[in-house]
Protein backbone atom coordinates (compact mmCIF):
# COMPACT_ATOMS: atom_id res chain seq x y z
CA UNK A 1 0.00 0.00 0.00
CA UNK A 2 1.26 3.42 -1.00
CA UNK A 3 0.12 6.59 1.48
CA UNK A 4 0.24 10.07 0.44
CA UNK A 5 -0.26 13.38 1.83
CA UNK A 6 -2.96 16.22 0.55
CA UNK A 7 -1.94 19.51 2.48
CA UNK A 8 -4.40 22.10 1.75
CA UNK A 9 -3.30 25.50 0.42
CA UNK A 10 -5.48 27.67 2.42
CA UNK A 11 -2.69 26.93 5.31
CA UNK A 12 0.67 29.20 5.60
CA UNK A 13 3.59 28.37 3.25
CA UNK A 14 5.87 27.59 6.26
CA UNK A 15 3.27 24.81 6.83
CA UNK A 16 2.31 23.34 4.14
CA UNK A 17 6.62 22.64 3.73
CA UNK A 18 6.63 21.24 7.33
CA UNK A 19 4.14 18.71 6.22
CA UNK A 20 6.07 17.63 2.98
CA UNK A 21 8.94 17.50 5.13
CA UNK A 22 7.00 15.10 7.49
CA UNK A 23 5.83 12.87 5.28
CA UNK A 24 9.41 12.74 3.39
CA UNK A 25 11.22 11.65 6.51
CA UNK A 26 8.30 9.24 8.00
CA UNK A 27 8.07 7.22 4.92
CA UNK A 28 4.65 8.52 2.89
CA UNK A 29 4.63 8.01 -0.60
CA UNK A 30 3.72 10.95 -2.30
CA UNK A 31 2.68 14.61 -1.24
CA UNK A 32 0.03 16.19 -3.65
CA UNK A 33 -1.68 19.94 -3.89
CA UNK A 34 -4.86 21.00 -5.51
CA UNK A 35 -4.69 23.70 -8.35
CA UNK A 36 -7.34 26.27 -7.12
CA UNK A 37 -6.89 29.75 -6.63
CA UNK A 38 -10.04 30.17 -3.41
CA UNK A 39 -12.36 27.74 -2.46
CA UNK A 40 -15.32 26.70 -3.98
CA UNK A 41 -18.39 27.59 -1.13
CA UNK A 42 -18.85 23.76 -0.35
CA UNK A 43 -16.01 20.76 0.45
CA UNK A 44 -13.09 23.03 -0.52
CA UNK A 45 -13.76 26.17 2.17
CA UNK A 46 -15.89 29.40 1.78
CA UNK A 47 -15.56 31.28 -1.68
CA UNK A 48 -13.14 34.02 0.01
CA UNK A 49 -10.44 31.19 1.57
CA UNK A 50 -7.11 32.45 -0.33
CA UNK A 51 -4.91 29.84 -1.74
CA UNK A 52 -1.41 29.27 -2.09
CA UNK A 53 -0.51 28.39 -5.88
CA UNK A 54 0.19 25.37 -6.49
CA UNK A 55 3.15 25.19 -8.86
CA UNK A 56 4.65 27.35 -7.18
CA UNK A 57 4.25 25.54 -3.85
CA UNK A 58 5.29 22.45 -5.72
CA UNK A 59 8.99 24.41 -6.61
CA UNK A 60 8.97 24.82 -3.02
CA UNK A 61 8.66 20.94 -2.35
CA UNK A 62 10.57 20.17 -4.86
CA UNK A 63 13.65 21.36 -3.25
CA UNK A 64 12.49 21.18 0.16
CA UNK A 65 12.12 17.16 0.22
CA UNK A 66 14.68 14.95 -1.28
CA UNK A 67 12.60 10.99 -1.67
CA UNK A 68 8.98 11.64 -1.33
CA UNK A 69 7.10 11.95 -5.17
CA UNK A 70 5.40 15.51 -5.72
CA UNK A 71 2.67 17.02 -8.02
CA UNK A 72 -0.33 18.85 -8.70
CA UNK A 73 -3.97 16.11 -8.04
CA UNK A 74 -4.59 17.70 -11.16
CA UNK A 75 -3.74 21.29 -13.13
CA UNK A 76 -6.81 22.88 -14.66
CA UNK A 77 -6.34 22.94 -18.77
CA UNK A 78 -9.16 25.53 -18.87
CA UNK A 79 -6.37 28.28 -16.87
CA UNK A 80 -3.03 26.19 -17.36
CA UNK A 81 -1.59 26.60 -21.24
CA UNK A 82 -0.21 23.34 -22.55
CA UNK A 83 3.66 24.85 -23.28
CA UNK A 84 3.27 26.74 -20.13
CA UNK A 85 2.73 23.56 -17.60
CA UNK A 86 5.28 21.26 -19.84
CA UNK A 87 7.58 23.85 -19.56
CA UNK A 88 7.18 24.07 -16.07
CA UNK A 89 7.20 20.58 -15.41
CA UNK A 90 10.45 19.72 -17.01
CA UNK A 91 11.77 22.61 -14.77
CA UNK A 92 10.45 20.86 -11.00
CA UNK A 93 11.22 17.40 -12.34
CA UNK A 94 14.43 17.99 -12.41
CA UNK A 95 14.66 20.24 -9.76
CA UNK A 96 12.89 17.30 -7.51
CA UNK A 97 15.42 14.37 -8.99
CA UNK A 98 12.48 13.02 -11.24
CA UNK A 99 9.94 12.72 -8.41
CA UNK A 100 7.60 14.83 -10.25
CA UNK A 101 3.68 13.13 -10.84
CA UNK A 102 2.16 15.05 -13.31
CA UNK A 103 -1.66 15.35 -12.88
CA UNK A 104 -3.74 16.70 -15.60
CA UNK A 105 -7.48 17.53 -15.69
CA UNK A 106 -10.68 19.14 -17.40
CA UNK A 107 -11.47 22.09 -14.86
CA UNK A 108 -14.50 21.94 -13.04
CA UNK A 109 -14.62 24.99 -10.22
CA UNK A 110 -16.94 27.48 -11.68
CA UNK A 111 -16.66 30.43 -9.36
CA UNK A 112 -13.08 30.88 -9.45
CA UNK A 113 -13.55 30.89 -13.54
CA UNK A 114 -16.18 33.46 -13.32
CA UNK A 115 -13.52 35.42 -10.25
CA UNK A 116 -10.62 35.37 -12.87
CA UNK A 117 -12.79 36.10 -15.85
CA UNK A 118 -12.05 32.54 -17.43
CA UNK A 119 -14.56 30.79 -19.80
CA UNK A 120 -15.65 27.10 -18.38
CA UNK A 121 -17.11 25.60 -21.63
CA UNK A 122 -19.68 22.99 -21.46
CA UNK A 123 -18.82 19.23 -20.12
CA UNK A 124 -18.45 18.24 -23.80
CA UNK A 125 -16.34 21.11 -24.81
CA UNK A 126 -14.39 21.08 -22.08
CA UNK A 127 -13.28 17.30 -21.96
CA UNK A 128 -12.81 17.65 -26.22
CA UNK A 129 -10.46 20.64 -24.93
CA UNK A 130 -8.23 18.58 -22.61
CA UNK A 131 -7.87 16.15 -25.07
CA UNK A 132 -5.74 18.55 -27.10
CA UNK A 133 -4.15 19.93 -24.26
CA UNK A 134 -2.88 16.77 -23.06
CA UNK A 135 -1.63 15.75 -26.82
CA UNK A 136 0.51 18.74 -26.91
CA UNK A 137 1.61 18.46 -22.70
CA UNK A 138 3.12 14.81 -23.98
CA UNK A 139 4.52 15.98 -27.27
CA UNK A 140 6.18 19.05 -25.82
CA UNK A 141 7.80 16.41 -22.62
CA UNK A 142 8.47 13.74 -25.38
CA UNK A 143 9.08 14.76 -28.35
CA UNK A 144 12.66 17.09 -29.79
CA UNK A 145 9.99 19.20 -32.07
CA UNK A 146 6.47 20.34 -31.64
Amino acid sequence: MRLSIWPRLSQPADDVVEVARHADATGWDGVWVADHFMGDGGGFGAEDTPMLEATAVLGALATATERVRIGPLVLGATYRHPAVVASWAASVDHLSGGRLVLGLGAGWQQNEHDQYGIELPPVGERVARFGEHLAVVRSLLTEPRT
